[in-house]
């Protein structure tokens, strides 16, 4: 019998193939929209780390899902973003488990120092010039910008004209910045500083910085060894120092 050459070779098995091929695909459809279904597969737990100013409540808020929300239909960049855009948020990152549990890492901004909304009215600001509250009546005990544009909503940042003053603070030891009652921009544009104990500290411009502070530290201890109150400490020329009582 000779073979029937109108019939292409290999027909019957590219269709078992492609019959295996469309069943697999369907079993793994079925399988992903089950899983989905599935309460296994849920939001079980949520776990936030790194609260210290923000609360729950506000990181809830932001999240954009729910314990019990099926874990496949989370979009947890989206999470991530929405929670970066709260004022005290300096990063986050949301991560999760297959066994249900949502993790949040945050870090929060710290407040180094205070800026004016309004007449009376102090915002705590971060190290790199963002405005964490609102204008507050009572504020803590932090240094206080000013000679400088007013602070805007919570989330905004600071005008550039802070930016040498933050440098500042964010450079100085902690127990420096704690004597320091303000700093602030002089009507020439220079850097000047009021002590806690009324002591006034002349910076001069806005370079060499940190040779600035070196040599603040050592003037203010060595002033203290000579139980001496002097009212203006000039430190625009790091290496020479002046201090004078009027």
């Amino acid at each position: 019998m000779s073979p029937d050459w109108t019939k292409p070779r290999g027909t019957y098995r590219v269709g078992k193939i492609s019959i295996w091929i469309t069943a697999a695909i369907v079993i793994l459809v079925s399988g992903y929209i089950l899983l989905g279904r599935s309460a296994l597969l849920d939001v079980e737990e949520l776990e936030v780390h790194g609260l210290h100013q923000l609360t729950l409540e506000q990181v809830d808020g932001r999240l954009g899902f729910r314990v019990g929300d099926p874990l496949l239909s989370l979009d947890l960049g989206e999470s991530q973003r929405k929670l970066e855009g709260l004022p005290w948020v300096k990063s986050v990152n949301v991560d999760r488990s297959w066994s249900g549990t949502i993790t949040i890492d945050v870090t929060e901004h710290k407040a180094v120092a205070l800026a004016l909304t309004e007449p009376e009215r102090w915002a705590l600001i971060a190290e790199d010039g963002t405005v964490l509250s609102n204008g507050l009546m009572a504020p803590p005990e932090l240094p206080r910008l000013t000679g400088v544009h007013a602070a805007g909503s919570p989330g905004t940042y600071l005008a550039s004209d802070s930016s040498a003053l933050l440098s500042l603070l964010t450079a100085m030891p902690t127990n420096l910045v704690a004597r320091f009652f303000s700093l602030r921009r002089d009507a020439e544009g220079e850097i000047r500083g009021t002590l806690q104990n009324t002591q006034e500290v002349i910076f001069g411009d806005d370079k060499r910085l940190a040779a600035k502070i070196i040599a603040l530290s050592a003037l203010l201890d060595h002033l203290e060894n000579e139980e001496r109150m002097d009212r203006h400490i000039d430190i625009s020329v790091p290496e020479k120092a002046v201090v004078r009582s009027e």
